[in-house]
């Protein structure tokens, strides 16, 4: 029974994780300078692409 739980916890999880990661892909933001006082939710001020 607790497999079964840890197994479904894990699952809805990893649903929200994905779902995080579809709609970041899907408005062009980037989780990977959070710290960046000027990046608004991209890298792209932060971390300039070459």
């Amino acid at each position: 029974m607790a497999t079964l739980l840890v197994g479904l916890l894990l699952l809805v999880a990893l649903y929200f994780a994905l779902r995080h990661v579809v709609r970041n892909l899907r408005e062009g933001k980037e989780d990977c300078c959070g710290g960046c006082p000027g990046c608004h939710g991209g890298c792209n001020s932060c971390h300039p692409h070459a």
